[in-house]
């Protein structure tokens, strides 16, 4: 059975950053645009996100209180294998 509408925008939304980075393979990029072309929840999400990004990248690391940068730089430790 096919997945519905609702789970596949949920399953969609954990690809938007590799969609705004474009580092999706060409087919799965086209299929993520085709869907948010009929998709007025998924364009609102992705607009979201792309503020969000746009927002964080202005914030220098010494604008960040000690202790939230502390915290981000273990989040990013633990999940970040780059």
């Amino acid at each position: 059975m096919a997945p519905g509408p609702r789970q596949r925008c949920t399953d969609l939304v954990g690809l938007l950053a590799d969609f705004v980075e474009r580092r999706l393979p060409a087919d799965v990029h086209a299929e993520l645009e085709r869907h948010l072309a009929a998709c007025p929840r998924c364009v609102a999400q992705l607009k979201t996100y792309e503020s969000t990004v746009s927002l964080l990248r202005t914030i220098r690391e010494e604008d960040l209180p000690s202790e939230l940068r502390c915290t981000l730089k273990a989040f990013l430790d633990r999940n970040c294998h780059n």
